[in-house]
Protein backbone atom coordinates (compact mmCIF):
# COMPACT_ATOMS: atom_id res chain seq x y z
CA UNK A 1 0.00 0.00 0.00
CA UNK A 2 1.17 3.42 -1.13
CA UNK A 3 0.25 6.96 0.89
CA UNK A 4 0.77 9.88 -1.25
CA UNK A 5 0.90 13.19 0.72
CA UNK A 6 -0.15 16.05 -0.93
CA UNK A 7 1.69 19.64 -0.99
CA UNK A 8 -0.28 20.48 2.55
CA UNK A 9 0.82 17.65 4.06
CA UNK A 10 4.37 17.46 3.33
CA UNK A 11 4.19 20.92 3.81
CA UNK A 12 2.79 20.80 8.05
CA UNK A 13 5.55 17.76 8.27
CA UNK A 14 7.88 19.49 7.42
CA UNK A 15 6.62 22.43 9.96
CA UNK A 16 6.47 19.89 12.70
CA UNK A 17 9.73 19.26 12.12
CA UNK A 18 11.35 22.53 12.04
CA UNK A 19 9.26 23.38 15.28
CA UNK A 20 10.75 20.77 17.15
CA UNK A 21 13.99 21.50 16.57
CA UNK A 22 13.79 24.95 16.86
CA UNK A 23 12.51 23.92 20.71
CA UNK A 24 15.23 21.56 21.09
CA UNK A 25 17.69 24.90 20.31
CA UNK A 26 16.82 25.38 23.83
CA UNK A 27 17.26 22.14 25.45
CA UNK A 28 19.99 21.71 23.90
CA UNK A 29 22.15 25.28 24.71
CA UNK A 30 20.46 24.41 28.70
CA UNK A 31 21.49 20.77 29.39
CA UNK A 32 24.35 20.69 26.76
CA UNK A 33 26.62 17.33 27.75
CA UNK A 34 25.09 17.03 30.93
CA UNK A 35 22.35 14.29 30.46
CA UNK A 36 21.01 12.03 27.75
CA UNK A 37 19.06 13.27 24.58
CA UNK A 38 15.63 13.16 24.99
CA UNK A 39 14.04 9.94 23.02
CA UNK A 40 17.25 7.95 23.55
CA UNK A 41 17.04 4.20 25.15
CA UNK A 42 20.31 1.80 25.13
CA UNK A 43 18.33 -1.69 23.80
CA UNK A 44 15.15 -1.82 26.30
CA UNK A 45 15.92 0.56 28.55
CA UNK A 46 14.70 4.61 28.21
CA UNK A 47 17.35 6.90 29.52
CA UNK A 48 15.87 9.83 28.28
CA UNK A 49 17.34 13.16 29.93
CA UNK A 50 19.16 11.20 32.39
CA UNK A 51 22.10 12.08 34.05
CA UNK A 52 25.39 9.93 33.56
CA UNK A 53 25.01 8.52 37.21
CA UNK A 54 21.27 7.90 36.72
CA UNK A 55 21.71 6.11 33.43
CA UNK A 56 24.25 3.97 34.83
CA UNK A 57 22.06 3.30 37.09
CA UNK A 58 18.88 2.14 35.83
CA UNK A 59 21.03 0.32 32.75
CA UNK A 60 23.10 -1.96 35.37
CA UNK A 61 19.50 -2.95 37.59
CA UNK A 62 17.71 -3.83 34.20
CA UNK A 63 20.94 -5.85 33.13
CA UNK A 64 21.25 -7.85 35.74
CA UNK A 65 17.88 -9.02 35.61
CA UNK A 66 18.32 -9.51 31.92
CA UNK A 67 21.05 -11.73 32.11
CA UNK A 68 19.37 -13.97 34.31
CA UNK A 69 16.43 -14.36 31.56
CA UNK A 70 16.08 -16.94 29.49
CA UNK A 71 16.08 -17.38 25.38
CA UNK A 72 14.30 -19.97 24.02
CA UNK A 73 16.48 -21.54 21.03
CA UNK A 74 14.46 -23.86 18.83
CA UNK A 75 15.54 -26.26 15.95
CA UNK A 76 13.41 -26.83 13.03
CA UNK A 77 13.32 -30.88 14.06
CA UNK A 78 11.33 -29.43 17.23
CA UNK A 79 13.77 -30.15 19.37
CA UNK A 80 14.72 -26.70 21.85
CA UNK A 81 16.38 -25.58 25.06
CA UNK A 82 16.10 -22.44 27.07
CA UNK A 83 19.59 -20.82 28.24
CA UNK A 84 19.78 -17.55 30.28
CA UNK A 85 21.57 -14.70 28.60
CA UNK A 86 24.73 -15.09 30.81
CA UNK A 87 25.48 -18.49 29.39
CA UNK A 88 26.39 -17.11 26.43
CA UNK A 89 29.76 -16.30 27.38
CA UNK A 90 29.16 -12.66 26.44
CA UNK A 91 29.90 -9.59 28.84
CA UNK A 92 27.83 -6.34 28.53
CA UNK A 93 29.78 -3.37 28.70
CA UNK A 94 27.71 -0.92 30.45
CA UNK A 95 30.60 2.14 30.15
CA UNK A 96 31.89 1.87 26.58
CA UNK A 97 27.45 1.96 25.78
CA UNK A 98 26.47 4.84 27.75
CA UNK A 99 30.00 6.35 26.69
CA UNK A 100 28.78 6.50 23.45
CA UNK A 101 25.34 7.15 24.19
CA UNK A 102 25.68 10.50 25.88
CA UNK A 103 28.20 11.65 22.73
CA UNK A 104 25.26 10.55 20.31
CA UNK A 105 23.71 14.01 19.36
CA UNK A 106 26.48 16.01 20.48
CA UNK A 107 29.81 14.62 18.47
CA UNK A 108 29.03 16.43 15.03
CA UNK A 109 28.58 19.90 13.61
CA UNK A 110 25.43 22.02 15.53
CA UNK A 111 23.13 21.79 13.19
CA UNK A 112 23.20 18.28 12.57
CA UNK A 113 23.26 17.63 16.89
CA UNK A 114 20.09 19.87 16.40
CA UNK A 115 18.50 17.77 13.91
CA UNK A 116 19.30 14.78 15.47
CA UNK A 117 18.01 15.61 18.82
CA UNK A 118 15.15 16.29 18.07
CA UNK A 119 14.44 13.44 15.56
CA UNK A 120 14.93 11.51 18.67
CA UNK A 121 12.93 13.39 20.72
CA UNK A 122 10.10 12.73 17.90
CA UNK A 123 10.71 9.51 16.74
CA UNK A 124 12.59 8.31 19.29
CA UNK A 125 16.61 6.77 18.75
CA UNK A 126 17.91 3.12 19.88
CA UNK A 127 21.53 2.60 20.73
CA UNK A 128 22.40 -1.19 20.53
CA UNK A 129 24.09 -2.56 23.94
CA UNK A 130 27.69 -3.34 23.87
CA UNK A 131 29.59 -6.39 24.61
CA UNK A 132 32.95 -8.26 24.40
CA UNK A 133 32.57 -11.21 23.68
CA UNK A 134 34.48 -14.63 24.96
CA UNK A 135 35.25 -17.13 21.96
CA UNK A 136 36.38 -20.01 24.84
CA UNK A 137 32.75 -19.00 26.54
CA UNK A 138 31.25 -19.86 23.52
CA UNK A 139 32.69 -22.64 22.89
CA UNK A 140 32.00 -24.15 26.00
CA UNK A 141 28.34 -22.95 25.57
CA UNK A 142 28.01 -24.98 22.29
CA UNK A 143 30.07 -27.32 23.33
CA UNK A 144 27.99 -28.26 26.68
CA UNK A 145 24.81 -27.01 27.12
CA UNK A 146 24.25 -26.46 23.23
CA UNK A 147 24.48 -30.44 23.73
CA UNK A 148 20.66 -31.48 22.88
CA UNK A 149 20.28 -29.33 19.26
CA UNK A 150 24.31 -29.29 18.18
CA UNK A 151 26.27 -32.73 18.74
CA UNK A 152 28.59 -32.40 16.09
CA UNK A 153 29.69 -36.13 14.53
CA UNK A 154 32.85 -37.47 15.51
CA UNK A 155 35.65 -38.70 13.39
CA UNK A 156 37.25 -42.12 14.05
CA UNK A 157 40.37 -41.34 16.51
CA UNK A 158 42.78 -43.06 18.62
CA UNK A 159 42.59 -42.43 21.93
CA UNK A 160 45.36 -44.47 24.40
CA UNK A 161 44.89 -46.95 26.77
CA UNK A 162 47.25 -46.57 29.93
CA UNK A 163 46.73 -49.76 31.68
CA UNK A 164 47.82 -51.79 28.26
CA UNK A 165 50.25 -48.91 27.16
CA UNK A 166 49.20 -48.73 23.37
CA UNK A 167 46.45 -46.73 21.36
CA UNK A 168 43.14 -48.15 21.24
CA UNK A 169 40.82 -47.51 17.81
CA UNK A 170 37.30 -45.33 18.25
CA UNK A 171 34.60 -46.11 15.73
CA UNK A 172 33.27 -42.83 14.09
CA UNK A 173 29.96 -41.28 15.03
CA UNK A 174 27.32 -39.55 13.07
CA UNK A 175 25.40 -36.41 14.55
CA UNK A 176 23.24 -33.58 14.20
CA UNK A 177 24.26 -29.71 14.05
CA UNK A 178 23.53 -26.30 13.80
CA UNK A 179 25.90 -23.71 12.24
CA UNK A 180 27.64 -22.13 15.51
CA UNK A 181 28.20 -18.59 13.35
CA UNK A 182 24.76 -18.23 12.68
CA UNK A 183 23.86 -18.50 15.92
CA UNK A 184 25.70 -16.40 17.20
CA UNK A 185 24.44 -13.48 15.28
CA UNK A 186 20.71 -14.04 16.42
CA UNK A 187 22.58 -13.94 19.99
CA UNK A 188 24.45 -10.66 19.83
CA UNK A 189 21.30 -9.21 18.04
CA UNK A 190 19.36 -9.82 20.99
CA UNK A 191 21.43 -9.38 23.64
CA UNK A 192 22.11 -6.02 21.54
CA UNK A 193 18.26 -4.77 21.86
CA UNK A 194 18.08 -6.75 25.21
CA UNK A 195 15.45 -8.57 24.11
CA UNK A 196 13.66 -12.20 24.71
CA UNK A 197 12.29 -13.24 21.74
CA UNK A 198 12.91 -17.15 19.99
CA UNK A 199 15.77 -17.70 18.12
CA UNK A 200 14.66 -20.51 15.51
CA UNK A 201 17.65 -21.67 13.87
CA UNK A 202 18.01 -25.22 11.01
CA UNK A 203 19.54 -28.42 12.28
CA UNK A 204 20.71 -30.96 9.88
CA UNK A 205 22.54 -34.57 10.10
CA UNK A 206 26.23 -34.15 10.64
CA UNK A 207 28.43 -36.93 8.74
CA UNK A 208 32.02 -37.73 10.11
CA UNK A 209 34.95 -36.93 7.59
CA UNK A 210 36.90 -39.97 7.94
CA UNK A 211 35.71 -43.52 9.05
CA UNK A 212 38.90 -45.79 8.90
CA UNK A 213 40.66 -44.30 5.93
CA UNK A 214 44.51 -43.54 6.69
CA UNK A 215 43.94 -45.46 10.41
CA UNK A 216 47.39 -47.88 9.91
CA UNK A 217 49.45 -44.80 8.70
CA UNK A 218 48.03 -42.51 11.51
CA UNK A 219 48.80 -45.63 14.25
CA UNK A 220 52.21 -45.94 12.85
CA UNK A 221 53.08 -42.17 12.56
CA UNK A 222 51.45 -41.51 16.61
CA UNK A 223 53.95 -44.56 17.51
CA UNK A 224 56.77 -42.84 15.33
CA UNK A 225 56.48 -39.22 17.82
CA UNK A 226 56.73 -41.75 21.41
CA UNK A 227 59.41 -43.65 19.99
CA UNK A 228 62.03 -40.70 18.99
CA UNK A 229 62.36 -38.94 22.01
CA UNK A 230 63.36 -37.59 24.73
CA UNK A 231 62.06 -34.11 23.64
CA UNK A 232 63.98 -31.35 25.28
CA UNK A 233 62.39 -27.29 25.94
CA UNK A 234 65.41 -25.30 25.86
CA UNK A 235 65.10 -21.35 27.56
CA UNK A 236 67.99 -19.11 28.33
CA UNK A 237 70.11 -21.61 30.70
CA UNK A 238 67.05 -23.83 31.62
CA UNK A 239 66.04 -27.19 29.77
CA UNK A 240 63.65 -30.19 30.42
CA UNK A 241 62.51 -32.84 29.06
CA UNK A 242 58.86 -33.75 28.11
CA UNK A 243 56.83 -36.37 29.87
CA UNK A 244 55.35 -39.17 28.41
CA UNK A 245 52.30 -38.49 29.75
CA UNK A 246 52.58 -35.11 28.18
CA UNK A 247 53.34 -36.15 24.91
CA UNK A 248 50.88 -38.21 24.97
CA UNK A 249 48.71 -35.86 24.95
CA UNK A 250 49.64 -33.33 22.46
CA UNK A 251 49.08 -36.27 20.16
CA UNK A 252 46.00 -35.82 17.66
CA UNK A 253 44.39 -37.58 15.35
CA UNK A 254 42.69 -35.43 12.56
CA UNK A 255 40.98 -35.84 9.18
CA UNK A 256 43.63 -34.31 6.23
CA UNK A 257 42.24 -33.96 2.57
CA UNK A 258 43.60 -36.10 -0.20
CA UNK A 259 43.22 -35.23 -3.76
CA UNK A 260 39.94 -37.13 -3.14
CA UNK A 261 38.61 -37.63 0.37
CA UNK A 262 40.01 -37.25 3.78
CA UNK A 263 41.77 -39.45 5.66
CA UNK A 264 43.24 -39.96 9.51
CA UNK A 265 46.46 -37.88 10.11
CA UNK A 266 48.07 -37.86 13.41
CA UNK A 267 49.81 -34.81 13.99
CA UNK A 268 50.92 -32.76 17.76
CA UNK A 269 48.11 -30.07 18.13
CA UNK A 270 49.87 -26.63 19.01
CA UNK A 271 46.29 -26.06 21.09
CA UNK A 272 47.72 -28.76 23.33
CA UNK A 273 51.00 -28.16 23.53
CA UNK A 274 50.23 -24.06 24.65
CA UNK A 275 47.78 -25.38 27.26
CA UNK A 276 50.80 -27.09 28.87
CA UNK A 277 53.18 -23.98 27.81
CA UNK A 278 51.11 -21.88 29.67
CA UNK A 279 51.50 -23.73 33.00
CA UNK A 280 55.06 -22.43 32.83
CA UNK A 281 54.26 -19.02 31.80
CA UNK A 282 53.69 -17.68 35.11
CA UNK A 283 57.74 -18.77 36.10
CA UNK A 284 58.83 -18.08 32.37
CA UNK A 285 57.57 -14.15 32.28
CA UNK A 286 59.87 -11.25 33.96
CA UNK A 287 58.35 -8.10 34.25
CA UNK A 288 60.39 -4.96 32.28
CA UNK A 289 62.23 -3.23 35.49
CA UNK A 290 62.87 0.69 35.42
CA UNK A 291 66.49 2.29 35.90
CA UNK A 292 66.86 4.33 39.53
CA UNK A 293 69.44 6.74 39.36
CA UNK A 294 70.15 9.30 42.28
CA UNK A 295 73.35 11.57 43.10
CA UNK A 296 73.75 12.51 46.59
CA UNK A 297 76.66 13.95 48.28
CA UNK A 298 79.24 13.05 44.94
CA UNK A 299 77.72 9.52 45.75
CA UNK A 300 74.94 7.41 43.93
CA UNK A 301 72.69 6.43 46.38
CA UNK A 302 69.95 4.97 44.43
CA UNK A 303 71.10 3.04 41.57
CA UNK A 304 69.20 0.49 39.49
CA UNK A 305 69.86 -0.26 35.66
CA UNK A 306 66.84 -0.63 33.54
CA UNK A 307 66.07 -4.00 32.32
CA UNK A 308 63.64 -5.68 29.56
CA UNK A 309 60.65 -7.65 30.94
CA UNK A 310 59.54 -10.59 28.64
CA UNK A 311 56.80 -12.61 28.00
CA UNK A 312 56.52 -16.33 26.84
CA UNK A 313 54.88 -16.08 23.05
CA UNK A 314 52.69 -18.95 23.60
CA UNK A 315 51.34 -19.67 20.17
CA UNK A 316 54.92 -19.21 18.78
CA UNK A 317 56.25 -21.54 20.73
CA UNK A 318 53.83 -24.24 20.78
CA UNK A 319 54.47 -24.36 16.72
CA UNK A 320 58.13 -23.95 16.75
CA UNK A 321 57.94 -27.18 19.59
CA UNK A 322 55.07 -28.88 16.97
CA UNK A 323 57.58 -28.48 14.18
CA UNK A 324 60.03 -30.07 16.38
CA UNK A 325 58.95 -33.23 17.37
CA UNK A 326 57.30 -33.87 13.60
CA UNK A 327 60.36 -33.15 11.38
CA UNK A 328 62.07 -35.59 13.81
CA UNK A 329 64.06 -32.91 16.02
CA UNK A 330 64.74 -33.35 19.85
CA UNK A 331 65.45 -30.02 21.35
CA UNK A 332 63.59 -26.70 20.40
CA UNK A 333 63.53 -22.63 22.05
CA UNK A 334 61.00 -21.33 23.68
CA UNK A 335 59.94 -17.88 22.12
CA UNK A 336 59.63 -14.74 23.69
CA UNK A 337 58.52 -10.90 23.14
CA UNK A 338 60.66 -8.34 24.73
CA UNK A 339 59.07 -5.61 26.61
CA UNK A 340 61.32 -2.51 26.92
CA UNK A 341 60.66 -0.65 30.79
CA UNK A 342 59.13 2.79 30.67
CA UNK A 343 62.63 4.39 31.91
CA UNK A 344 65.63 3.34 30.50
CA UNK A 345 69.25 3.36 31.81
CA UNK A 346 70.09 6.33 29.39
CA UNK A 347 67.04 8.75 30.27
CA UNK A 348 67.74 8.78 34.59
CA UNK A 349 71.41 9.71 33.92
CA UNK A 350 73.94 11.71 31.56
CA UNK A 351 77.33 10.01 32.44
CA UNK A 352 76.54 7.06 30.24
CA UNK A 353 76.29 4.36 33.10
CA UNK A 354 74.03 1.70 31.29
CA UNK A 355 75.80 -1.48 31.32
CA UNK A 356 77.27 -3.76 33.63
CA UNK A 357 80.97 -4.36 32.70
CA UNK A 358 82.67 -6.81 35.93
CA UNK A 359 82.47 -8.47 38.92
CA UNK A 360 84.34 -10.04 41.92
CA UNK A 361 83.16 -11.91 44.44
CA UNK A 362 84.30 -13.22 47.58
CA UNK A 363 83.12 -15.92 50.40
CA UNK A 364 83.53 -15.10 54.25
CA UNK A 365 82.50 -17.93 55.53
CA UNK A 366 83.22 -19.05 59.28
CA UNK A 367 84.58 -15.15 59.69
CA UNK A 368 84.15 -14.31 63.73
CA UNK A 369 81.13 -11.89 63.78
CA UNK A 370 83.65 -8.78 64.37
CA UNK A 371 84.99 -9.83 61.03
CA UNK A 372 81.86 -9.92 59.45
CA UNK A 373 80.57 -6.69 60.83
CA UNK A 374 84.01 -4.66 59.33
CA UNK A 375 83.25 -6.05 56.17
CA UNK A 376 79.77 -4.67 56.04
CA UNK A 377 81.00 -1.23 57.27
CA UNK A 378 84.12 -1.27 55.36
CA UNK A 379 82.06 -1.72 51.73
CA UNK A 380 79.79 0.92 52.47
CA UNK A 381 82.58 3.22 52.17
CA UNK A 382 82.97 2.29 48.41
CA UNK A 383 79.36 1.78 47.83
CA UNK A 384 77.76 4.45 44.79
CA UNK A 385 81.30 5.57 44.06
CA UNK A 386 81.68 7.27 40.94
CA UNK A 387 84.93 7.19 39.07
CA UNK A 388 85.65 9.49 36.23
CA UNK A 389 87.83 8.44 32.81
CA UNK A 390 91.13 8.45 33.38
CA UNK A 391 90.91 8.58 37.20
CA UNK A 392 93.09 6.57 39.71
CA UNK A 393 91.41 4.62 42.15
CA UNK A 394 92.96 4.36 45.80
CA UNK A 395 91.61 1.97 48.46
CA UNK A 396 93.04 3.44 51.21
CA UNK A 397 92.04 7.45 50.21
CA UNK A 398 88.59 6.27 50.22
CA UNK A 399 88.16 3.98 52.91
CA UNK A 400 89.54 7.10 55.51
CA UNK A 401 89.88 6.69 59.18
CA UNK A 402 89.62 2.53 60.72
CA UNK A 403 89.26 3.73 63.99
CA UNK A 404 86.18 2.72 66.73
CA UNK A 405 84.66 6.43 65.90
CA UNK A 406 84.17 5.12 62.47
CA UNK A 407 82.10 2.05 63.52
CA UNK A 408 85.23 -0.43 63.44
CA UNK A 409 85.75 -3.59 65.88
CA UNK A 410 89.01 -5.41 66.68
CA UNK A 411 90.00 -8.71 64.77
CA UNK A 412 92.84 -10.47 63.35
CA UNK A 413 95.15 -8.29 60.69
CA UNK A 414 99.01 -9.36 59.43
CA UNK A 415 101.52 -6.48 61.05
CA UNK A 416 104.97 -6.62 62.07
CA UNK A 417 105.38 -10.53 61.38
CA UNK A 418 102.30 -11.52 63.80
CA UNK A 419 98.51 -12.18 63.31
CA UNK A 420 97.50 -9.33 65.69
CA UNK A 421 93.71 -8.42 66.50
CA UNK A 422 93.01 -4.67 65.57
CA UNK A 423 90.57 -2.09 64.23
CA UNK A 424 89.16 -3.12 61.21
CA UNK A 425 90.47 -6.72 60.53
CA UNK A 426 88.59 -7.88 57.57
CA UNK A 427 89.18 -4.92 55.62
CA UNK A 428 91.20 -6.82 53.29
CA UNK A 429 88.00 -9.27 52.47
CA UNK A 430 87.10 -5.68 51.05
CA UNK A 431 90.31 -4.74 48.96
CA UNK A 432 90.56 -8.40 47.32
CA UNK A 433 86.58 -8.39 46.31
CA UNK A 434 87.53 -5.05 44.54
CA UNK A 435 90.59 -6.22 43.11
CA UNK A 436 88.71 -9.14 41.34
CA UNK A 437 85.96 -6.81 39.80
CA UNK A 438 88.51 -4.35 39.08
CA UNK A 439 90.49 -6.67 36.87
CA UNK A 440 87.29 -8.83 35.21
CA UNK A 441 86.34 -5.43 34.27
CA UNK A 442 89.26 -4.56 32.38
CA UNK A 443 90.26 -1.56 34.49
CA UNK A 444 94.24 -0.61 34.64
CA UNK A 445 95.34 -2.10 38.00
CA UNK A 446 98.37 0.28 39.08
CA UNK A 447 99.11 -0.95 42.60
CA UNK A 448 98.38 -4.51 44.19
CA UNK A 449 99.89 -6.49 46.97
CA UNK A 450 99.44 -10.33 47.89
CA UNK A 451 99.12 -11.27 51.42
CA UNK A 452 102.08 -12.79 53.37
CA UNK A 453 100.79 -16.22 53.51
CA UNK A 454 97.96 -17.81 52.23
CA UNK A 455 94.51 -16.83 53.32
CA UNK A 456 91.55 -19.41 53.51
CA UNK A 457 89.37 -16.81 53.01
CA UNK A 458 90.17 -16.47 49.18
CA UNK A 459 90.61 -19.60 47.67
CA UNK A 460 93.18 -20.28 45.14
CA UNK A 461 95.89 -18.09 45.70
CA UNK A 462 97.13 -15.41 43.49
CA UNK A 463 93.82 -13.62 43.41
CA UNK A 464 93.65 -11.55 46.73
CA UNK A 465 94.98 -8.29 47.64
CA UNK A 466 96.16 -6.80 50.85
CA UNK A 467 95.86 -3.26 52.03
CA UNK A 468 96.97 -1.24 55.43
CA UNK A 469 96.41 2.64 55.28
CA UNK A 470 98.68 4.31 54.59
CA UNK A 471 100.65 1.18 52.37
CA UNK A 472 100.02 -1.23 51.12
CA UNK A 473 97.32 0.35 48.56
CA UNK A 474 95.06 -1.40 45.68
CA UNK A 475 94.82 1.02 43.22
CA UNK A 476 93.22 0.47 39.53
CA UNK A 477 92.76 3.66 36.93
CA UNK A 478 89.55 3.88 35.22
CA UNK A 479 90.38 3.59 31.26
CA UNK A 480 87.05 3.10 30.23
CA UNK A 481 85.68 5.83 28.14
CA UNK A 482 82.82 7.19 30.46
CA UNK A 483 82.60 7.03 33.82
CA UNK A 484 81.85 4.08 36.01
CA UNK A 485 80.09 3.16 39.43
CA UNK A 486 81.00 1.05 42.19
CA UNK A 487 78.22 -1.16 44.44
CA UNK A 488 78.45 -3.70 46.45
CA UNK A 489 75.89 -6.65 48.01
CA UNK A 490 75.99 -9.05 50.39
CA UNK A 491 74.47 -12.14 49.77
CA UNK A 492 74.42 -14.83 52.93
CA UNK A 493 78.36 -15.19 53.50
CA UNK A 494 78.99 -13.77 49.69
CA UNK A 495 80.52 -10.77 49.37
CA UNK A 496 80.20 -9.19 45.82
CA UNK A 497 81.43 -5.80 44.28
CA UNK A 498 79.76 -4.45 40.89
CA UNK A 499 81.04 -2.08 38.22
CA UNK A 500 78.97 -0.22 35.81
CA UNK A 501 79.62 1.78 33.01
CA UNK A 502 79.37 2.23 29.32
CA UNK A 503 80.74 -1.09 27.95
CA UNK A 504 82.81 -0.18 24.53
CA UNK A 505 83.23 -3.92 23.74
CA UNK A 506 86.09 -4.69 25.10
CA UNK A 507 87.02 -8.49 26.00
CA UNK A 508 88.36 -9.74 29.23
CA UNK A 509 90.87 -12.86 30.05
CA UNK A 510 91.84 -14.04 32.90
CA UNK A 511 94.70 -16.69 33.27
CA UNK A 512 95.53 -18.46 36.20
CA UNK A 513 96.24 -18.16 38.61
CA UNK A 514 98.75 -20.60 38.11
CA UNK A 515 100.33 -22.09 41.71
CA UNK A 516 104.13 -22.95 41.28
CA UNK A 517 107.34 -23.50 43.55
CA UNK A 518 104.73 -24.93 46.48
CA UNK A 519 106.60 -26.12 50.04
CA UNK A 520 106.20 -28.39 52.71
CA UNK A 521 105.61 -25.29 55.15
CA UNK A 522 103.12 -23.82 53.36
CA UNK A 523 105.21 -20.73 51.18
CA UNK A 524 104.51 -21.12 47.12
CA UNK A 525 104.27 -18.56 44.42
CA UNK A 526 101.73 -18.15 42.14
CA UNK A 527 100.92 -15.85 39.21
CA UNK A 528 97.48 -14.51 37.21
CA UNK A 529 97.75 -12.66 33.50
CA UNK A 530 94.82 -10.32 32.73
CA UNK A 531 94.51 -9.66 28.97
CA UNK A 532 92.10 -7.30 27.87
CA UNK A 533 91.65 -6.72 23.83
CA UNK A 534 88.56 -3.62 22.09
CA UNK A 535 86.11 -4.68 20.06
CA UNK A 536 88.87 -5.48 17.15
CA UNK A 537 90.32 -8.21 19.61
CA UNK A 538 92.97 -5.89 19.65
CA UNK A 539 95.40 -6.23 23.13
CA UNK A 540 94.70 -2.67 24.74
CA UNK A 541 95.91 -4.29 28.30
CA UNK A 542 98.54 -6.94 29.41
CA UNK A 543 99.76 -7.75 32.80
CA UNK A 544 100.67 -10.12 34.90
CA UNK A 545 101.00 -10.10 38.80
CA UNK A 546 103.43 -12.49 40.55
CA UNK A 547 102.54 -13.42 44.30
CA UNK A 548 104.68 -14.76 46.89
CA UNK A 549 103.85 -16.42 50.03
CA UNK A 550 105.59 -17.14 52.98
CA UNK A 551 104.87 -19.83 55.36
CA UNK A 552 102.08 -19.13 57.74
CA UNK A 553 104.44 -20.73 60.14
CA UNK A 554 106.03 -17.39 60.50
CA UNK A 555 103.45 -15.64 62.00
CA UNK A 556 101.98 -17.39 65.09
CA UNK A 557 98.54 -17.19 66.34
CA UNK A 558 96.83 -19.09 68.57
CA UNK A 559 93.87 -20.47 66.39
CA UNK A 560 93.98 -20.37 62.38
CA UNK A 561 94.62 -17.03 60.80
CA UNK A 562 92.30 -14.57 59.46
CA UNK A 563 93.40 -12.28 57.65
Amino acid sequence: MKIALNSRSTYFAAALLVGTAAFFLAVSIANQGEAAVRGLSVGSIDISALARQDATQRLREALNEYTQSKIEIAANTGTSLKVTVQDFGIQPDTENTLEYAFAWGRDSSYLKNLLSQAWAATFGKNIQLRSTWSDAAYENFTSTMLSAIHNPAKNAHFIYNIELQSWEFIEAREGTAVDTDVLRKYILTRIGNMSNADISIKQSIDLPLVYSEGRETALARANQFLQEGPYIIHEDNNSWEVERDDLIEWISFVPRKTSENYEMHAEISPEKVGEYLERFAPGLNTAPVNAEFAIQDNRVNEFRLSEPGRELMTKESAAAIKEMIEIGANRGELIFRLIEPAITSEEVNDLGITDLIGRGETDFSGSPANRIHNIQVGSNQYHGLIIAPGEEFSFNETLGPVTAAEGYLPELVIKDNKTIPEYGGGLCQVSTTLFRAALNSGLEITQRTNHAYPVRYYGTPGLDATIYPPNPDLKFRNNMPGHILIQYKVEGTKLSFEIYGKDDGRTVEIVGPVIYDKKPDGSLKAWVKQIVRNRDGNTIEEKTFYSGYKSPLLYPIDRNPLE
